[in-house]
């Protein structure tokens, strides 16, 4: 009875251990590229392993291209001393949405677009930068005039959070009720306002479009310069300066 005993513990004690290495198996396909609620594919040559970088070091910027209407550059900053590199699932490097005051979408880059299927991978260097060129050439003469909002991010895989937000002033078929005057700065209220003072003495808050936040700072303070705006809302903006 005793020898019966020891060879069922020795089979039962066998099939643990390999019901044990089992289970190590699995949890290891499981976790390789990830867990399954992030739905990527395990990697292979093609596509490597995921590793998110962190937000903190890429820094994102989004700013009107200077001397050049409607057309802005999106910018990736590597902001450490190591190269970084993206990778991306298609030829999509980025998408955008634009949203009205009530936070509805009106626009979004990647709504009706095809993109390749090619795995691309971008190299980053130390203290360096990518620039990505975004055209607005044919969306903003859609848009009623008013202010939006423009959100855009890159498409990377590794990426947590490379995105950034602007506001976007349109002023389509305004021209009618445009006024062009001598104005002198007065100074910067905040980063889409300043102070202007009118050949009156009347100093008056204007708002900016994207355009003129772009050469502002060439204006000089205190000297007349001609402004052209509108007024919308009870809000007046500048759609140029001309500096003499």
């Amino acid at each position: 009875m005793k020898k019966y005993w020891k060879v069922l513990s020795s089979i039962t004690l066998a099939a643990m251990i390999m019901a044990a290495c089992g289970t190590v198996d699995t949890k290891q396909k499981e976790v390789v590229g990830g867990s399954p609620d992030t739905g990527y594919e395990e990697p292979t040559e093609e596509t490597p392993e995921l590793l998110l970088i962190e937000e903190d070091a890429i820094q994102v910027e989004l700013v009107a291209k200077e001397n050049v209407d409607k057309l802005y550059q999106f910018k990736l900053v590597n902001t450490t001393d190591k190269d970084i590199t993206l990778t991306f699932a298609n030829l999509q490097e980025y998408d955008f949405i634009i949203k009205d005051q009530t936070g509805s979408k009106v626009y979004q880059y990647s709504d009706d677009r095809m993109f390749g299927e090619a795995f691309v991978e971008k190299t980053i260097a130390a203290k360096d930068s990518i620039i990505m060129e975004i055209d607005l050439t044919e969306v903003i003469p859609t848009l009623d005039s008013g202010i939006y909002s423009l959100e855009i991010w890159s498409s990377a895989r590794e990426s947590d959070g490379f995105r950034t937000e602007i506001e976007l002033t349109v002023s389509n078929d305004v021209s009618s009720g445009s006024t062009s005057e001598l104005a002198s700065l007065v100074g910067i209220v905040d980063s889409n306002s300043i102070e202007m003072k009118d050949s009156s003495g009347n100093v008056k808050v204007y708002r900016l479009t994207e355009d003129v936040k772009a050469y502002l700072e060439v204006v000089p303070e205190n000297e007349p310069v001609t402004i052209n705006f509108y007024e919308e809302n009870g809000q007046f903006i500048i759609t140029s300066i001309i500096v003499d």
